[in-house]
């Protein structure tokens, strides 16, 4: 484990480097996210070099579980030492792309005998009055959106499902099993909910489970298999698009959700130990 380690050595190998960022997740990170409201529902994808290197990012661009999102990913870059020529040529991709896509560099560094980390790179974000209103408008549509959930689900007399109710695109929900819960998470830019299975740092389950891909989708509908190698984590998501736009409707759409986490759990705790 990683965080038994001193620092110097996550810095010092690629190995270890690799398993702290897979798990590092600092606030100068993520406030840093939350200013992009695209983000919201997307895929956030990880990258990590000791040195920045072109290989890296070339076998995740040809990775095609990429090109099949619903939804253009970020990308975060974690560096210990950065080269400038690549830099250039991210800074270049992050001017001219279209439809949400972007880049994040992130040096992480020794300060003093702690591991911190800066921005030395991200996507171009020109904040005006409309899109200051448009980020307020969809934190208060999400936190409207599970406050309705929240309520339903008391209705519904289903407990195990209850929730925070908070200005977020994702709400999560233990399941009883080792290194996988369910993940409810909706998207107010795109139109949709979804409850998914999120498995942390276990390649081996997500194998397993995708083994039984036809027998689950026979029962669930066709569903999103990401399980990008650059990443320990996997998901899998099955998603309904409703209108976000009509807040009469959010209860109704609450109901849906709870309903399509019942079924995941039940059909997925078919192939999932409990406690394991």
């Amino acid at each position: 484990m990683t965080e038994k380690l001193a620092p110097k050595e996550i810095l010092t190998s690629k190995q270890n480097f690799s398993e702290f960022i897979e798990d590092y997740n600092p606030p100068a990170v993520t406030s840093l996210l939350a200013e992009y409201p695209q983000a919201d529902g997307k895929v956030i994808i990880k990258l990590g070099n000791l040195t920045q290197n072109t290989e890296t990012f070339g076998n995740l661009l040809n990775d095609s579980l990429v090109r099949d999102f619903t939804l253009p990913p970020y990308i975060t870059w974690f560096i210990v030492n950065e080269k400038e020529q690549i830099l250039n040529q991210i800074k270049t991709i992050n001017k001219y792309a279209v439809n949400g896509f972007g880049i994040f560099v992130f040096k992480v560094f020794l300060n003093e005998d702690k591991i911190d980390v800066k921005c030395i790179l991200k996507p171009e974000l020109k904040p005006n009055k409309e899109k200051i209103k448009t980020i307020s408008k969809t934190g208060g549509i999400q936190l409207d959106y599970w406050n309705a959930y929240f309520n339903t689900c008391d209705e519904m007399g289903e407990g195990d499902f209850q929730i925070s109710p908070a200005s977020q695109h994702y709400q999560n929900i233990s399941i009883g099993v080792k290194d996988a819960y369910i993940k409810q998470t909706i998207s107010i830019k795109s139109n949709y909910i979804a409850s998914e299975i999120f498995i942390g740092n276990n390649k081996g389950l997500y194998t397993e489970l995708e083994g039984h891909k036809k027998e689950l989708e026979k029962e669930l509908g066709t569903m999103e298999w990401l399980n990008l190698p650059t990443n320990k984590s996997s998901n899998i998501r099955r998603i309904k698009f409703v209108d976000f736009t009509n807040p009469d409707r959010y209860q109704e759409f609450a109901k849906e959700h709870i309903e399509l986490a019942v079924k995941v759990k039940e059909t997925f705790m078919k192939y999932l130990k409990a406690g394991v």
